[in-house]
């Protein structure tokens, strides 16, 4: 699903709970509930060009996940386990290093990708919006990870 479509969803939900909270829930102001057709169009256009750039970092991590169980990767381990003379473990484990590195660099890569997308996100949302309603917003999303944090606590603490 796409992060901004999540964001969306919870949006109304996390507003009402912030002004709930805080109190503001008399005070007339322009709220993330009351976007106007403009706005409403924008956020769509928005949610349209993250959703290409989504499915583009999607594949590059479907790429990398190839990558780490392809043939060469499969063979440097088959040799790792078949190793028993000390210099050939010293050679093996280099040939490893390498394919670590290359592994690492590229999760690296989709990691970079997924965080400018995300960044992307919460600007392009924030440049419809007007300034009290970015407020209101960032005040909504800040609401629902803290609630999402208190939620994986109690998970984690049934768990054990």
């Amino acid at each position: 699903m796409c992060q901004l479509d999540e964001y969306l969803q919870h949006l109304q939900k996390a507003s009402k709970d912030y002004r709930a909270i805080t109190g503001t829930n008399g005070v007339p102001s322009l709220s993330l509930v009351e976007l106007t057709q403009e706005h409403m169009r924008k956020i769509e256009a928005l949610r349209v060009k993250i959703r290409l750039k989504e499915e583009k970092v999607e594949r590059e991590m479907e790429r990398q996940q190839v990558a780490v169980v392809d043939k060469k990767m499969v063979e440097l381990v088959r040799l790792v386990l078949r190793v028993k003379n000390g210099e050939q473990v010293r050679q093996a484990e280099g040939l490893v290093h390498v394919a670590l590195e290359g592994v690492m660099a590229g999760l690296e890569k989709v990691m970079k990708a997924t965080g400018c997308v995300r960044l992307r996100t919460l600007k392009g949302v924030l440049d419809v919006l007007s300034p009290l309603q970015c407020v209101e917003f960032l005040a909504g999303i800040g609401m629902l990870q803290i609630l999402l944090r208190q939620w994986g606590k109690k998970m984690v603490s049934t768990i054990n």
